[in-house]
């Protein structure tokens, strides 16, 4: 048997800013959606984005600050940059392995990091070898 991963969900505090991340200055698709959720892809994985509407979401755990991060790959890099820092999400640094401070002056080359309107820590890279394992199919 093989294991593919083929979904991720999270709970958005705002359902709207977190699509304007995800699908606007990321790139993802939206494949459908229903009362309080959305679905996204890549055309390989459903990331499901569903509205928070219980008690207010709690702190991080154990006090880290990225109990949770994701990586994107997409095709132009100062691109992504540039409709990230326009949309006002805030990129952490230039590069995803212990990078540089962010400059808008000089966009970034091949990585950068950025959160989404929850904290999720977003890896976003023009590499196709950053993460070992990952085979991108039609590209």
């Amino acid at each position: 048997m093989r294991t593919r991963l083929a979904h991720v969900g999270v709970r958005a505090t705002d359902l709207e800013r977190s699509l304007r991340f995800w699908r606007d200055a990321l790139g993802l698709e939206v494949a459908g959606s229903f009362a309080g959720c959305t679905d996204l892809t890549d055309g390989a994985c459903n990331f499901r984005i569903f509205q928070h509407g219980d008690a207010p979401r709690p702190p991080h755990v154990g006090g880290m600050l990225d109990y949770l991060h994701v990586g994107v790959i997409v095709n132009d890099i100062a691109g992504a940059a540039r409709r990230c820092a326009d949309l006002g999400f805030t990129i952490i640094w230039d590069g995803v392995d212990g990078g540089t401070a962010y400059d808008p002056s000089r966009p970034p080359t091949a990585s950068f990091k950025v959160e989404d309107p929850d904290g999720i820590v977003v890896d976003v890279t023009s590499d196709l070898s950053q993460w070992p394992g990952v085979a991108l199919r039609g590209e």
